[in-house]
């Protein structure tokens, strides 16, 4: 009985560290290279708004089957300088907790503008666009490795499973 737990429990795990490595490598493969975002600069953002908003719920079980999604608070900046940028951060899942942060009050961001969509982003204002794009490219290459090395180890001993059983055949 454990032996057939073990195997599904194996088995599952193999599946997922196969969808992981799928989407390692096709997040990898669409990470902008650098040189496709401009860098405008660092802004100041005071925040202006705090809304409720419905996200998935990543609760598992009965809780997920009751309540597929959850809401939490948004909390929302515009830029100081008139520019128009807009952000905005998950500021909880409690209004009181999104109010520290529209406390804290204004926050510096950098802006990296993607031309070919006419869209930005903003980041945290040490970082560069080729921080950014490697500290990305970093995330996707580390879930590629974990899944190599578990599909490898599990491939390994289903394949020395094999060979001893032939030998105790």
């Amino acid at each position: 009985m454990s032996k057939t737990i073990g195997f599904i429990i194996g088995l599952l795990l193999f599946i997922l560290a196969t969808a992981f490595l799928y989407l390692g490598i096709s997040g990898f493969i669409s990470v902008p290279s650098a040189s496709n975002y401009a860098d405008m600069g660092i802004h100041s953002f005071t925040p202006y708004d705090i809304l409720p908003v419905q996200v998935e719920n990543h609760a598992t079980g009965r809780n997920k089957r009751l309540h597929p999604t959850k809401t939490v608070y948004m909390v929302y900046y515009q830029a100081t300088d008139g520019t128009g940028y807009k952000w905005s951060i998950e500021g909880g899942s409690t209004k009181e907790t999104a109010e520290i942060l529209y406390h804290e009050g204004e926050i510096t961001r950098r802006v990296l503008s993607i031309s070919e969509d006419d869209t930005y982003i903003t980041i945290e204002p040490e970082q560069t666009a080729e921080t950014y794009t490697a500290a990305l490219r970093q995330r996707y290459l580390y879930m590629i490795g974990g899944s190599i090395v578990y599909i490898i180890l599990y491939l390994a001993i289903w394949i020395i499973k094999k060979i001893l059983q032939r030998k105790t055949s």
